[in-house]
């Protein structure tokens, strides 16, 4: 391959890098993990999308004493609702508690969705004239009823608009099962939901980061007594905290790898440019490598981000081997030696993509995903170890010892008239 073939190939590789790159995600739903044609893993996706507040962070507060508990939760969420460039809403108890003028707005909402029958009744009870009976015998009922739901109830709704026929709206009312703290009133809950949304993993471990700050900051500030414990929950907790562990992982696997590689290379050779090169070569491969993994999924599950320490260690051979050969062989040009390995390297990175591959076939995605860029990588570390390390590295090889000009097989150098022994 010429110098032009050559530039042109690493033109290529940098534009599909720039573009794989910039399409590139990295998700970290565990639920993306699991076959999506599993009724239970889609029925799980779509109560999370549509039912659950999967992007609210859940702060808990416990503490020995129900009234300190409360002060605590009250207080974590006015120094929270200040901070509107984090915060949107946070909640410590029910919306009806703290804004009870609120309810008429659900309570009319609740009226305009029932049957057009049960609507019509409720305007002929509020019909002019109708009004004063209806207070009367809700007056009535006050002074006979023993029901203590009723009473409440009466005093402040003395027109009936609480009680929605067929509704659940007057049970959920009256249940004294309050899901914001326990019964005994000592362990709070406080629903946060961030000011923006948490599009990727790394806004939400910044999010989450933020938010844990400013509650050590309240307790710095001893607004939060010791007793109190706090701790939190929810999908951007757990969002941030598996995804920070696995970037742990993999940036301590990649990083034990190449330490690895270049302690038994430089154990076996002894020389710090041919290193620096391979080096950067497996850099510019696990790139490439994501980038085409960006350009075909758009997405990648955090769990396939593990191919990175696979395609080092599989990569790093074909490397090894080249440059073992152009130095037992030094006489020979880099093509000559390209054209000898090329055959045994593709080969073997084919059997091995290929085995990578038939991951595919597992059905779990993140499986699914590893495979395919192991694959992938696999052909992409023989492509540039063939044409982008071996040449550099033939480079760098030792000049080869030549034999001494006008020198015998026996040592006897030819002067002029004159034999001198080499000692």
């Amino acid at each position: 391959m010429n110098r032009r073939n050559l530039t042109l190939g690493w033109i290529a590789l940098i534009l599909v890098a720039i573009l794989g790159l910039a399409r590139l995600r990295f998700d970290v739903e565990v639920l993306n993990l699991l076959p999506a044609e599993l009724p239970a893993v889609e029925g799980l996706k779509l109560y999370q999308r549509y039912f659950a507040n999967s992007g609210e962070l859940i702060l808990t507060v416990e503490s020995p004493d129900a009234s300190l508990s409360e002060s605590a939760a009250k207080n974590l969420t006015l120094a929270l609702r200040k901070e509107t460039n984090l915060v949107a809403r946070a909640l410590w108890q029910s919306p009806a508690q703290e804004h009870p003028e609120q309810m008429a707005e659900l309570l009319a909402t609740v009226w305009l969705n029932r049957p057009p029958e049960e609507f019509g009744a409720l305007v002929t009870k509020l019909a002019p004239g109708k009004i004063d009976e209806q207070l009367e015998a809700s007056k009535a009922a006050l002074t006979t009823t023993l029901s203590p739901e009723d009473i409440a109830r009466l005093g402040y709704d003395p027109l009936g608009l609480s009680r929605v026929p067929g509704a659940s709206l007057q049970g959920s009312m009256a249940s004294s099962m309050d899901p914001f703290h326990s019964p005994d009133g000592r362990f709070r809950l406080i629903f946060i939901r961030p000011a923006t949304p948490l599009k990727s993993y790394p806004k939400t471990v910044e999010w989450f980061e933020s938010i844990k700050r400013s509650v050590i900051e309240l307790r710095r500030a001893q607004q939060l007594p010791e007793s109190v414990v706090t701790a939190f929950t929810g999908e951007p907790a757990f969002v941030s905290e598996i995804s920070s562990g696995m970037e742990h992982d993999v940036r301590n696997s990649v990083s034990s790898t190449v330490a690895i590689i270049a302690g038994l290379f430089w154990l076996a050779h002894r020389r710090w440019k041919p290193l620096g090169w391979l080096v950067i070569m497996l850099g510019i491969m696990i790139v490439v490598t994501l980038s085409l993994g960006g350009l075909l999924f758009g997405t990648l599950n955090i769990v396939s981000l593990g191919f990175a320490a696979i395609l080092l260690g599989l990569g790093v051979d074909y490397g090894i081997v080249l440059y073992q050969e152009s130095l037992d062989k030094p006489h020979q040009s880099v093509s000559e030696v390209r054209r000898e390995m090329a055959p045994g390297i593709w080969w073997s990175a084919l059997t091995t993509a290929g085995a990578f591959v038939l991951l595919n076939f597992a059905g779990l995605p993140g499986l699914a995903q590893l495979g395919t860029l192991v694959g992938l990588g696999v052909m992409i570390a023989a492509a540039i170890m063939l044409y982008g390390f071996l040449p550099i590295a033939a480079g760098k090889r030792p000049k080869p010892q030549s034999p001494i000009q006008g020198s015998s097989p026996s040592g006897i150098k030819k002067g002029s008239g004159r034999r001198t022994r080499i000692a």
